[in-house]
């Protein structure tokens, strides 16, 4: 479903003058509910993953700019370059002292500003794969679309009347659009949970364990 689409989903069944007027306000709504779900929803659709190749001349890695929340970041355990367990995360002390060390691979990370930090410092050539739950990408024309309008149309429909019957203090219409909300985005996550149980579901790369290095990571 593209942007134009949901919007006149929307003016149907909002029905209000006033606001099916304004295309400004529509699209506010719209957005609203996109922030909302973005912030109540923890789904695969909002997964995404990006592989970094350390360069020669690395210090940290950025945080994407679409970042909602960290799921794991993955380094290579040998010399296949097979990404076989997740970073710790730590303190910044604790990260910082480690990235000093050369020739290990990384065992834990840190947050400082938009980067992460890890340590031991990966070698160049080395790879990190950082997953992660995304913002939705931006909606400009009505032509344009997004994962979320793609698998989550209604929820966006149903969150967006409902942020309009605040606006409107439609007492009448409010509770039923907001029912109607927690009820597709409850759907929504418990079909992501129960994914989660299932033997269908990805295993997470394990924890490093059985160090002989020496070090407390």
């Amino acid at each position: 479903m593209t942007l134009g689409e949901l919007k006149a989903q929307f003016k149907g069944l909002l029905n209000n003058n006033v606001i099916n007027k304004s295309d400004a306000l529509v699209t506010l709504f719209i957005n609203q509910a996109i922030m909302r779900i973005q912030r109540e929803l923890r789904v695969p659709f909002m997964e995404k993953q990006i592989l970094y190749t350390i360069p020669e001349d690395y210090k940290k890695l950025a945080i994407p700019a679409d970042l909602l929340e960290l799921i794991a970041i993955m380094v290579d355990a040998d010399a296949d370059g097979i990404l076989e367990y997740e970073l710790i995360r730590s303190t910044l002390n604790k990260v910082v002292a480690s990235s000093e060390m050369p020739g290990m691979a990384p065992r834990i990370f840190t947050r400082q500003g938009g980067s992460w930090i890890l340590g031991p410092k990966p070698g160049p050539g080395s790879e990190v794969l950082i997953h992660y739950y995304a913002e939705f990408a931006a909606l400009n024309a009505d032509t344009d679309t997004n994962t979320c309008l793609k698998v989550a149309w209604d929820a966006v429909l149903y969150g967006a009347l409902s942020a309009a019957a605040d606006y409107l203090q439609d007492d009448e219409r409010g509770p039923k659009f907001e029912a109607r909300y927690g009820q597709i985005t409850k759907q929504l996550q418990d079909q992501a949970d129960a994914d989660e149980l299932t033997a269908d579901a990805a295993v997470a790369p394990a924890l490093p364990i059985g160090c002989d290095d020496g070090y407390d990571w």
